[in-house]
């Protein structure tokens, strides 16, 4: 999509949005109705794919299509049901685009919004789940994985300015995001950096909070190697800023 097209349709979406506040609803708005119908259309060529690897794929293209109405939505923040917008929201995941994920989930618990009838689960519940347990995949293959995306959907998910029933979730699904942490911070520690004794006891938090929270959540061993290494390791000066810090990211966990 060029320039030109992207910026008319941020422009559009973000009058709708405006209607949409005095209104109450995006339904019957030009730029929503527009924007539902390729949406449609895009869910039924996807419907005809099987592989997920091919929807993957199709996803990484067809989403171009959309987010230049989600950046008009996300501007203005209208705070009323979209389709559109939560759907997004999902595909960002499909297609592990998590900053623009986190971006969209924090607009949408903030109005609380609703996901598509087709989704079971509340998106505070699907955006958790979905993160942690691919995050959970890559760490048990040792892969790189981005620790600072891990802290931005913990902060997201236990802001206290949202109300607890958007920010509620089966204690499994949280335990999942802290054994994640806890297992990215575990991964950061080389035996060569000052930072290991942080890492270490940072792990040995989340992996404990994990626990708590589901005791079958395969964190024990994790957390006994943790303990040791808090017990090893040397205390590190105390630092200014902390690796889940806005201000200064920590090196990918590998």
């Amino acid at each position: 999509m060029n320039i030109t097209r992207r910026h008319f349709l941020k422009h559009q979406a973000q009058s709708a949005a405006v209607q949409a506040v005095e209104f109450g609803t995006m339904q019957n708005l030009n730029a929503y109705e527009q924007q539902l119908l390729q949406l449609n259309n895009d869910l039924a060529r996807l419907k005809q794919i099987q592989s997920k690897a091919n929807k993957i794929s199709l996803k990484q293209e067809l989403i171009q299509q959309h987010l230049a109405y989600v950046d008009g939505i996300l501007q203005s923040r209208p705070k009323v049901q979209d389709i559109v917008v939560t759907t997004m929201l999902v595909w960002c995941i499909d297609i592990a685009d998590y900053n623009k994920a986190l971006e969209i989930a924090a607009y949408v618990l903030e109005g609380n919004l609703a996901l598509p009838d087709r989704f079971e689960r509340s998106p505070c519940t699907l955006v958790t789940e979905e993160i942690a347990n691919t995050f959970l995949k890559q760490l048990r293959t040792e892969q790189a994985v981005d620790i600072q995306v891990l802290y931005q959907l913990e902060r997201l998910v236990n802001n206290p300015d949202l109300p607890s029933d958007v920010r509620d979730m089966p204690d499994e699904v949280r335990a999942k995001l802290y054994l994640a942490i806890g297992k990215a911070n575990l991964a950061l520690i080389t035996g060569e950096s000052e930072q290991d004794a942080h890492y270490a006891t940072q792990a040995k938090q989340y992996l404990e909070q994990a626990l708590e929270l589901d005791d079958k959540c395969r964190g024990r061993q994790d957390l006994n190697h943790a303990s040791k290494l808090v017990g090893q390791l040397p205390n590190p000066e105390p630092q200014a800023t902390t690796p889940n810090s806005t201000d200064e990211a920590a090196p990918a966990a590998s």
